[in-house]
């Protein structure tokens, strides 16, 4: 299996004190979602626009105007977890009590922060004579912001960079249970 990435490689982090600027990141306290979960998917939903011109002899362009970034966690409730045990609470809350920072470091070591809302989350459930269960959905609010492994700006969708806020250093890897910033 040397020809492919492993899923594990890629670590989704959720910050556990509820900060919703990105301009907070280095007042994040992140914790890893890996404890207990078994499945991590991205999502990315996207807003085409497929309008067709005349020079198209009727046929459509698609141009993406617009996206949805998720990330459904899914796996075993483990009490003690940090990340599990910010969440779980969140089951009975509304509006931007739902709200935090996400960090996602893929397998190549490329950080993506991004603020976020937890939705459909599911604390337990299951059959009386199983695991529990545990999910949610982490969901993208906004542009993200891309940090390449080793670097000290941030790079935003449209192309544009941005110094990183004092205080916060890219990680040079993805190894690890990295607690923190």
């Amino acid at each position: 299996m040397t020809e492919f990435e492993q899923n594990w490689k890629n670590r989704i982090f959720i910050d556990t004190v509820g900060n919703t600027s990105l301009e907070d990141l280095s007042k994040a306290k992140f914790a890893l979602l890996a404890a207990g979960i078994t499945t991590q998917t991205p999502a990315a939903s996207e807003t085409a626009d497929t309008t067709p011109y005349y020079d198209g002899m009727g046929f459509s362009s698609h141009d993406v105007t617009g996206k949805a970034i998720t990330f459904a966690i899914a796996g075993h409730r483990l009490e003690g977890d940090p990340a599990q045990d910010y969440v779980v609470p969140k089951f009975i809350t509304i509006g931007d009590g739902l709200k935090t920072l996400g960090k996602w470091i893929d397998a190549e070591g490329n950080t993506v922060y991004f603020v976020a809302t937890l939705t459909a989350i599911v604390p337990y459930g299951g059959a009386a004579n199983v695991k529990q269960t545990f999910s949610f959905t982490l969901a993208a609010n906004g542009a993200p912001w891309l940090v390449k492994k080793d670097a000290n700006v941030a790079i935003l969708p449209d192309g544009t960079t941005k110094p990183l806020p004092d205080g916060l250093v890219a990680p040079a890897t993805n190894q690890g249970t990295d607690q923190g910033k």
